[in-house]
């Protein structure tokens, strides 16, 4: 079972990449390169977060 920091932490790198997604999507950022730069930034950090999250090993139970 994974401890509650690391289930944070995946909800949180989740939550970072589905706003990635709508800033993507949205017309909050008018610049395309600089919110190309926005999303792409944001979706290699959530999608490597997650992916370590994941890979970390779990705590053994006594």
């Amino acid at each position: 079972m994974a401890t509650k920091k690391s289930k944070r932490n995946i909800y949180f790198f989740i939550f970072l990449t589905v706003l990635g997604c709508v800033l993507a999507c949205s017309s909050i950022i008018t610049n395309e390169y600089l919110k190309l730069v926005v999303v792409m930034a944001s979706l290699c950090i959530g999608l490597f977060g997650i992916m370590k999250s994941l890979s970390s090993p779990a705590p053994k139970e006594k």
